[in-house]
């Protein structure tokens, strides 16, 4: 692993395979999900990072904007010296890439969205509702409690016999990563906001992903992102939910890299 210190955060990242770059943006508490994308997308060189955040006086992070994070990207696809790169972005991650994309256009050659963590749907008073226990097993300190709690929400109640299957070690990751999630992101998500108006500032080509399973406030998510962007090319990715690259990778990434053969870097 490498790092990198900007301002206040300390990246570690790794770059696999060689061919056009492709830069992972994912929630701290998730990155290894990608994991087994990354395996599959080997013709090309593919940029994983997970941000460290430091914490002030009093034990706390500073509060961070997903304009903030995207920042952070930019600043790191800039320190391995790639002029321009297709950006994928997962849940959290996705609203890093559209930042990104709308406001350092020349740094993004196209932008992957894989069911964006967009407010504004149909569903959304339903999921804030269901998040409320979450947030109180957070705040009463059970971590595993609270990242179960979300994940379900999310991902279904079967989501971590998926998990554990492929990734074994990634709950605990996430668990030990939930001070972030639950202090930084997730307050980020609740800020932040996108509309028609950001999307015209949006000129890369897109590609809207879900999951043929997803629970209906990431099937409405992808309405609204189609919404935003009528051209954008459409993925159902099959047998999968919201751990989409987790569930089905290999159709995942066929998918992906067709849409990154029809927008060559460069």
């Amino acid at each position: 692993m490498e790092r990198l210190a900007v301002d206040d955060v300390e990246l570690t990242f790794e770059i696999h395979g060689q061919g056009d770059p492709v830069v992972l943006v994912h929630s701290s508490s998730f990155v290894s999900w990608y994991a087994p994308l990354v395996d599959h997308l080997a013709e090309h060189a593919v940029l994983r990072y997970t941000r460290h955040l430091r914490r002030d006086g009093t034990g706390s992070f500073r509060p961070r904007t997903v304009l903030d994070d995207a920042a952070v990207c930019a600043s790191l696809i800039e320190h391995v010296g790639w002029p321009t790169a297709h950006v994928v972005g997962h849940s959290y991650g996705a609203l890093v890439g559209l930042e990104l994309a709308k406001e350092w256009p020349a740094r993004v050659c196209s932008v992957s969205l894989l069911e964006p963590a967009a407010r504004g749907v149909s569903s959304s008073e339903r999921v804030v509702a269901a998040l409320q226990p979450v947030i109180a097993a957070y705040r009463g300190g059970d971590r595993e409690a609270a990242v179960d709690g979300f994940l379900r929400t999310v991902g279904g109640d079967d989501y971590r016999t998926v998990l554990d299957s492929v990734l074994p070690d990634a709950f605990g990751e996430a668990v030990a990563q939930a001070d972030v999630f639950f202090q930084v992101e997730m307050p980020a998500v609740a800020r932040w906001s996108f509309g028609p108006g950001d999307a015209e500032r949006v000129t890369q080509p897109v590609l809207n992903v879900t999951g043929q399973n997803s629970v209906p406030r990431f099937v409405e998510g992808g309405r609204l992102v189609q919404s935003w962007f009528p051209r954008a090319e459409q993925l159902v990715v099959p047998n999968a939910g919201h751990l989409l690259m987790v569930q089905n990778p290999t159709a995942l990434a066929e998918g992906l890299r067709g849409f990154f053969a029809g927008h060559p870097v460069g």
